[in-house]
């Protein structure tokens, strides 16, 4: 990381990307989506068209946001009811022009702006988010519930509509035209987070279903800041235009974007350097080149003229999955030496040329809550992993050797060498590992299936709580706990820690979840990663948040 962007800033409600200094401010100082009560007058002044490196999304509407691609495209084609404010650590209010709660946190009440419109001109009420929801979870969408569907889980009625047993979401109400209210299973102080994620985004009754599903999902009708401008092309490339209607605050000043599917950073690097590109991912042996080519973003996340590299942290974990059902690693002990035996620094120093840092902490370093050093046994200390080994019954023999091995699976596209350097630190221990390449669908298809040993995983965060790793990561049951971890006293902590209203007293509570499930050691926190992005010369400002949201509305190139 640059010395003047420290890992450690922390994202809350009070404060983010702190430290800029006077340039970068002024270039933050239009939060997006921040001012929609005051709307907008006109089309801003034409402003040329932007192009954004993406790789293939899983797709660019609500229904099949499943990775970072698929979520920038569809951020800025569709509005949520809220939005979170990485600038200011607010979390406001976006469609919805005020929110509210019970005091038990489980009837949530959004008053929808009158007045903001779809991209085909019709309005956007309270009913738009009830189809919309009630489009995840149906069978009958595509044949399927959504993949991400899980965002509603909480809702009261969710697992009847995914059974295909009713069509009605009956959690979620609307008692008129602009008010939309929602009951839940049980208590959760921070169910308007979730409601930020664009997979909520409103859609027009009646569309993007059945038959005309496939449509939708090509050239889909949002309310954002962007419309698409024809239809994606897979593999290839989105065309946005600017939507001048948009209501929701001020008006784009780019004329659109184009978001260009690259299959590798390396590509998309030459073309950033050939002029070909506004926006380029940096892959991790150009990071160097990038710093020395681009000069470096004074806050990390926005790119200003000479200072275009962006490094500031991402929303992002990197980690190793135990299967704890298995043999080898159902005993924590096991677990706590294979994760204690393993140099992260190295790795970080050597591989990732200073694009990442050790992770001490499954929570990453831009939610608020992580602290330092929670999981200890995130620590480099091979003689303690030696001595843990013994306790579990693998002790060493005269030739150094234990009686441990296992295959190491991870998804076939990804880079080996930071699991070959685990690989020699694990026989430093004299456990035997081969490294099994799998393509990702099989062995995510493994981890759920429980036929595993150990794997690499990758989270990153759907919204900027502490509650969206510990959850979904580690409650008994959901199905991105693929260790199969399962502890009643952990999930009864979880469940007391989503009901507490106060929000100082509630990050308290989450922060003594992961205290508790550190020294259980499901997972092992390997790393967390910047994020790696470069604008060209002919960007004026960009930015791009630590979610790795494009703010493209705000977005500027030269004259």
């Amino acid at each position: 990381m640059n010395e003047k962007t420290p890992l450690n800033h922390l994202i809350t409600r009070r404060a983010m990307l702190a430290g800029s200094a006077a340039a970068a401010a002024s270039a933050l100082a239009a939060c997006k989506k921040n001012d929609a009560e005051q709307g907008a007058d006109g089309a801003s002044a034409a402003g040329g068209t932007l192009s954004y490196h993406i790789e293939s999304p899983t797709g660019i509407e609500p229904y099949t946001l499943e990775d970072e691609n698929a979520v920038a495209v569809a951020f800025n084609l569709f509005d949520a009811l809220t939005y979170y404010d990485y600038k200011t650590g607010d979390l406001v209010d976006l469609v919805a022009e005020s929110h509210s709660h019970n005091d038990t946190d489980d009837v949530w009440t959004f008053k929808i702006r009158k007045g903001t419109k779809f991209h085909d001109g019709s309005e956007v009420t309270a009913k738009s988010f009830k189809y919309a929801w009630e489009r995840l979870c149906s069978p009958n969408t595509a044949d399927q519930p959504s993949n991400v569907s899980y965002h509603l889980a909480m809702v009261k009625g969710y697992e009847d509509v995914v059974a295909g047993t009713t069509n009605d979401l009956a959690g979620v109400t609307c008692p008129d035209d602009y008010t939309l209210q929602v009951e839940l299973s049980a208590p959760y102080a921070d169910f308007d987070y979730v409601c930020a994620a664009p997979v909520l985004s409103p859609i027009p009754e009646g569309l993007g279903a059945g038959d005309g599903y496939k449509d939708f999902s090509l050239a889909p009708v949002g309310n954002g800041p962007f419309k698409m401008k024809g239809q994606w092309v897979d593999g290839q490339y989105v065309d946005t235009e600017r939507f001048d209607g948009y209501t929701n605050g001020d008006v784009a000043k780019l004329d659109g974007v184009h978001f260009a599917i690259y299959r590798d950073s390396y590509t998309a690097y030459k073309e950033l350097g050939a002029g070909s590109l506004d926006c380029s991912l940096v892959p991790i042996t150009a990071t160097k080149d990038a710093e020395s080519s681009y000069g470096t973003s004074e806050d990390g996340y926005t790119a200003t003229p000479g200072k275009q590299f962006l490094d500031g942290t991402m929303l992002y974990t990197q980690f190793l999955a135990f299967n704890v059902n298995d043999p080898l690693t159902k005993d924590p002990r096991v677990r706590q030496a294979l994760s204690l035996a393993i140099n992260r620094q190295a790795i970080c120093d050597a591989i990732y040329e200073g694009s990442a840092k050790p992770a001490d902490d499954f929570l990453p370093e831009a939610i608020e809550g992580h602290a330092e050093g929670a999981w200890k046994y995130a620590a480099y200390d091979p003689e303690q992993a030696g001595k843990l080994l013994d306790e579990a019954g693998y002790p060493a023999d005269a030739d150094g050797k234990r009686n441990i091995s296992f295959k190491f699976m991870t998804n076939a596209a990804n880079a080996q060498d930071e699991y070959q350097s685990m690989q020699s630190d694990w026989a430093e221990l004299g456990i035997d590992v081969e490294i099994d390449k799998v393509e990702y669908a099989a062995m995510y298809q493994s981890y759920l299936d429980g036929t595993y040993t150990v794997g690499a995983r990758a989270w990153y965060a759907d919204y900027p709580i502490a509650d969206n790793y510990l959850y979904p990561m580690f409650y008994t049951g959901r199905d991105d706990n693929v260790s199969h971890f399962s502890d009643p006293t952990y999930d009864a902590m979880l469940d007391k820690a989503r009901s507490v209203a106060d929000h100082d007293e509630r990050v308290k509570a989450m922060q003594e979840c992961d205290a508790y499930v550190a020294e259980l050691m499901p997972y092992a926190p390997l790393n967390y990663r910047a994020l790696a992005r470069c604008a060209s010369t002919n960007v004026e400002t960009l930015t791009v948040t630590p979610g790795i949201l494009p703010l493209l509305d705000e977005a500027e190139l030269k004259a």
